[in-house]
């Protein structure tokens, strides 16, 4: 894990708190909070009514266009108070600096997903069945991995970045624990399904405290979205690689997505338990 310590000359230092501090923090997030479901659910009901646009549903639409206003949002933030919604003030520092954690973060996460994949074909649970769509294939697994690197930028700016930050000046616990179940239940499907679902959002929370746990590490948001680029890279590709061949398996491998199995969640808590027990000087928690 050396290579974190070249992210930040500086280990992780969090905000003061103070009941001010908290208050301006929660004043902000709620704003982000209202703002951007409720202009993207006007723009996506607008944009629905296009008959170009009739062959995605709303939900679809909603989620392309949160993606957009919570872009946006961020930018209104940073023109009106650049000490604490910044880019550099969220976490994107210097570029340079963040280049080799960022990329180091992408080599875990392929690691980590290709040591589970080579389990489970060797014990049989999948085996390689590419999808008949060869351009979609070719596609994915040759330009997917930069339009990843862009999701990851925009959700860790958001996640990471925005909620988690605001929530440190209240308590860190909090920080951690909410900014992970918000990113949990925003990546949630639209159906509920028992056990399913719950396996699905228990993997994407874990992933959620990866993700700010490696924030807490290095102080930059640039090992989060190498690391986030990573596997949502493979949770794309897998899909169009793999088949599962033992459903009954399926709450300990996971489907497609991985994330959504044991095995997953134990690969998660042991990546979480390196990052945080890496040499630097991390931060304590304390409420």
């Amino acid at each position: 894990m050396s290579a974190l310590a070249n992210c930040s000359g500086r280990s992780f230092v969090a905000p003061a708190r103070s009941d001010s501090a908290c208050f301006q923090g929660l004043k902000r997030l709620g704003w982000f909070a209202i703002t951007v479901p409720l202009v993207s659910g006007v723009v996506s009901f607008l944009l629905s009514l296009l008959p170009i646009l009739d062959h995605l549903s709303w939900w679809m639409l909603f989620r392309r266009c949160v993606s957009i206003v919570a872009a946006s949002a961020l930018v209104v933030l940073a023109r009106r108070d650049p000490q604490h919604c910044s880019p550099r003030a969220l976490g994107l520092g210097e570029f340079r600096k963040g280049r080799g954690p960022a990329v180091f973060g992408v080599a875990v996460a392929f690691g980590i997903v290709l040591l589970i994949l080579g389990g489970y074909l060797a014990s049989g649970v999948c085996r390689i069945s590419i999808h008949p769509d060869t351009a979609r294939v070719v596609r994915v697994v040759l330009t997917f991995l930069p339009i990843a690197v862009l999701v990851s930028v925009l959700e860790e700016l958001v996640f990471r970045g925005f909620v988690l930050q605001q929530l440190l000046s209240c308590s860190r616990v909090a920080a951690l624990v909410l900014s992970s179940l918000a990113y949990a239940l925003v990546h949630m499907r639209t159906r509920w399904l028992w056990p399913d679902t719950a396996l699905e959002i228990g993997g994407l929370f874990l992933l959620g405290v990866v993700l700010s746990l490696s924030y807490f590490r290095t102080q930059q948001l640039y090992l989060a979205i190498g690391l986030h680029a990573g596997f949502a890279y493979w949770g794309r590709a897998t899909k169009l690689l793999i088949e599962f061949t033992v459903p009954s398996l399926q709450w300990l491998t996971g489907t497609g997505r991985l994330i959504n199995g044991l095995v997953a969640w134990l690969a998660l808590v042991m990546l979480g338990l390196a990052i945080w027990r890496s040499p630097a000087q991390r931060t304590t928690l304390k409420t």
